[in-house]
């Protein structure tokens, strides 16, 4: 038998390396059903760490490719350069900002920073030159769209109970792990879906009712399962967008039979939209959570931080204008700018939940510009490429149809809005970049190569040299972007599980988690939470304790020098050693921290907290006031305050602070109730919590403060008559109450 000839053999490593770049594309599709539960954060690193190993994987095989032959090239494009300009940007923001190490990995929770923009830009640049035929687009988004009905079935399983909700409560979030997520992850697919189901009813008028049914299937039951994500940017981003689609279709074609289908829905959508604002105060609106949470959406807590941010990122703006801060640093831009009135809100923001303003604080007016660029040229190249049809018709005039514009504008618009109130993450990115990449193919698709190219191609016959170079750096690229980074990963997972051989194996995790060198700033918090909890555990030798400690106290300080502007170490170091009773040098570290986030509360009570321990009451009082002048609505500042000044003696200034809200949980707060037993006053504890319980009848625990009152001061047959009304008008803690009975009856009540 002849053995094969060279031309054969080339021919094999040329089908061999594009098999292996095509498969590793149509893997990411997929890549939404992962979740590794053996990581840290296992829906968002399993998803990204599984991402950059596919890209690393096939821009090797692409490189080799593009090597020796110019048809793997992209071809030039403005949308191209656009992504090259965007991420040099980013990435000198990124050096010049004031975390870089950060900026570049960022971590475990977000897993974005410039190795994640990098590595789609990889993709887009290899999808532009392998996916370079509409068949094998339309293999892909057929591939996602079936994937999208897996996660969509898995919403279904979760609104019916058999499958639960991984974040908790009514919303639904699949394998993504967070419905927010999943809202954008569907507003993409129920457009794409509509895409192609114009261009069947358009292209295939003999079979019109089974493209219908398969296009039109998907999204209603995409929609459906966005609806009960109750994402309220995705789901007006969704309506918003089909609306935009819908008046272009009409300006367009303003005569045309299609343009009086869009009218008439668009005339219902504004009817039933105006239906919904007359009822969003009806009862059984609010017992429909997507509907509450539309209802709600002016008045909503969570609306109102997001104007707050806005505010604060806006600061951090224009203190770094130009290339902002860096990627994964408006942590530092939140501490330093803190908005008091946000004491309500998640405590430690990482994102101004508006993509304006996160590239502003990234990248500066210029990166974020450079982001822009990219709507920008996808627009332009999407509507340049030949004049619209305007007969209605929906033939194709250039590379796009009339119809594939107004959608895919209506996309991109719904995608913008539902940023306007989140951010990204590695699902929404993926489809970005891949439509980004799938307009800038087919508008180059009849686009002849250079007759010159940039780069000379290499002779075919040293394809397999070129292959072997390319799998040493590619497995040299995967192990350096990917190696370290997991195993602290995974060192990290373990160095929180319990053992049998106690917290010295913890302890050792912990530390080859650090030795890793990636995830640092989350390994050194759960290295201090896991000290916290080992300084109060029975049965772990004193010694080893010092150990935890004083390791842990070392990579807190670490953290707080590698992030000079960010308050977490200082603030997480401060409380730990608190806790290990080492009140000075917490001081010191708490104000390091206030230095850094001076409106902050949290910092404000830890120092009041500290004071206290070392006996400067004076000082204490001091903080606590501070922190409730800042925000006298914030109730728990009011508590602290309230009991501060009880404990040292300002007896009268605390029932001046505590009148106007007698009769209110405010006042009725248990470090009230703390300070005043701690004086023995316990006839104020009754004066306080007997109004408010009047009010209140069935709140357990309030009444047992009453009852601990009455007992403490000596009135155990009052102590006893209140157990007997409680067990007579909350029946459902009967039991616990009569065992309250007997300990107060035996005399042995604590």
């Amino acid at each position: 038998m002849p053995s094969p000839s060279r031309a054969t053999i080339l021919s094999m490593f040329e089908k061999a390396l594009r098999t292996i770049v095509l498969a590793g594309v149509f893997a990411l599709p997929f890549l939404v059903l992962y979740v590794s539960t053996s990581l840290f954060f296992p829906f968002i690193t399993g998803k990204n760490f599984a991402f950059r190993i596919i890209i690393e994987i096939i821009a090797g095989a692409w490189f080799s490719l593009a090597l020796v032959k110019t048809e793997y090239r992209p071809r030039r494009s403005w949308l191209l350069w656009a992504f090259a300009a965007f991420v040099l940007l980013i990435g000198i923001s990124d050096i010049f900002g004031v975390y870089p190490e950060k900026s570049f990995w960022s971590n475990y929770e977000r897993m974005e920073g410039w190795v994640t923009l990098a590595h789609l830009f990889v993709y887009f640049v290899v999808a532009v030159s392998v996916l370079n035929t509409e068949r094998l687009w339309k293999y892909w988004w057929h591939t996602t769209l079936g994937v999208s009905v897996i996660v969509a079935c898995i919403g279904l399983f979760q609104l019916a109970g058999w499958v639960p909700i991984n974040q908790g409560g009514a919303r639904v979030d699949a394998r993504i792990g967070n419905a927010t997520y999943l809202g954008v992850y569907m507003l993409f697919h129920v457009f794409m879906a509509a895409l192609f189901l114009a261009r069947a009813w358009v292209e295939r008028a003999n079979e019109r009712t089974l493209y219908v049914s398969l296009y039109g299937g998907i999204i209603l039951l995409n929609s459906f399962v966005l609806f009960f994500t109750a994402t309220r940017g995705a789901i007006l981003g969704l309506l918003g967008g089909f609306l935009l689609s819908g008046l272009i279709l009409i300006l367009l074609a303003p005569r045309s039979r299609v343009a009086w289908r869009v009218g008439s829905v668009i005339a219902a959508f504004i009817i039933l939209t105006g239906a919904f604002w007359a009822v969003r105060d009806q009862a059984w609106v609010h017992r429909i959570e997507p509907l509450h949470r539309l209802a709600t959406i002016l008045s909503d807590g969570t609306t109102f931080s997001r104007f707050l941010n806005w505010g604060m990122a806006l600061q951090g703006f224009k203190e770094r204008p130009i290339l902002g801060w860096g990627q994964e640093n408006y942590a530092a831009v939140f501490d330093k700018y803190y908005n008091p009135a946000m004491y309500a809100q998640e405590q430690w923001f990482d994102r101004t939940h508006n993509i304006i303003f996160d590239w502003l604080i990234a990248g500066g007016i210029l990166g974020l510009l450079a982001y822009f660029s990219l709507y920008l040229f996808a627009l332009i190249t999407l509507w340049r490429s030949g004049p619209p049809a305007r007969d209605g018709s929906g033939a194709r005039s250039g590379a796009f149809a009339l119809y594939e514009r107004a959608i895919l504008t209506g996309l991109f618009a719904g995608y913008f809005f539902y940023l306007l109130f989140t951010f990204d993450n590695i699902t929404s990115y993926l489809l970005f970049i891949s439509l980004l990449a799938y307009i800038a193919a087919r508008a180059t698709a009849g686009a002849s190569p250079p007759v010159r190219p940039p780069i000379t191609p290499l002779s075919l016959t040293s394809l397999p040299i070129v292959v072997a170079v390319m799998l040493v750096g590619t497995g040299g690229l995967v192990w350096y972007v990917n190696a370290d980074a997991l195993a602290a990963n995974r060192a990290l997972i373990q160095g929180l599980m319990p053992y049998a051989e106690g917290a010295s194996k913890n302890l050792a995790f912990f530390e080859q988690a650090l030795e890793r060198g990636h995830g640092k700033q989350e390994i050194r918090e759960q290295f201090a939470q896991a000290a916290m909890s080992v300084i109060g555990a029975p049965g772990v030798p004193n010694d080893l304790k010092q150990r935890f400690v004083q390791r842990a106290a070392e990579e807190l300080v670490k953290q707080a020098n590698d992030a000079p502007q960010h308050a977490r170490g200082a603030f997480f170091l401060g409380i730990l050693l608190d806790r290990a009773g080492a009140y000075a040098d917490a001081k010191l570290a708490l104000e390091q921290a206030h230095e850094r986030s001076p409106q902050k509360q949290g910092v404000l009570f830890e120092f009041g907290l500290n004071a206290f321990a070392r006996g400067a009451n004076d000082e204490a009082l001091q903080y606590f006031k501070s922190a409730y002048e800042s925000a006298p609505q914030y109730a728990e500042a009011f508590a602290y305050y309230g009991a501060a000044l009880i404990q040292t003696g300002h007896e009268k200034e605390a029932e001046e602070l505590l009148a106007p809200l007698i009769g209110t949980r405010t006042a009725a707060h248990q470090r009230i109730a703390a300070a005043y037993a701690a004086r023995g006053k316990f006839d104020a504890i009754i004066a306080i919590w007997s109004p408010y319980i009047e009010k209140n009848p069935t709140d357990f625990d309030s009444r047992l403060v009453i009852v601990s009152a009455y007992y403490s001061k000596g009135d155990r047959a009052r102590a006893l008559q209140e157990l007997e009304r409680m067990r007579q008008e909350i029946p459902g803690a009967a039991a616990q109450i009569d065992e309250l009975i007997r300990q107060a009856q035996s005399g042995a009540i604590q």
